[in-house]
């Protein structure tokens, strides 16, 4: 079971990683060809991090529950 210290990071891990996710979608629109392509390799990776990040986070919270 997660203590608060780690629940907090957690939390904030998955607010930067959507944060990151949404500055990608915006790099995808980019005039350069090379760039958008760029960003959604990455983009692909960092969907995956907020989701994994975000399963972490409702562990933490069905934990603290019980």
């Amino acid at each position: 079971m997660p203590n608060t210290q780690d629940r907090k990071n957690v939390v904030k891990a998955s607010q930067t990683a959507n944060l990151l996710v949404q500055d990608l979608r915006e790099l995808l629109h980019s005039d350069n060809p090379l760039l958008a392509d760029i960003a959604m390799e990455i983009l692909k990776q960092a969907a995956e991090v907020e989701n994994r990040l975000k399963r972490l986070e409702s562990i933490g919270h069905t934990n603290q529950t019980h």
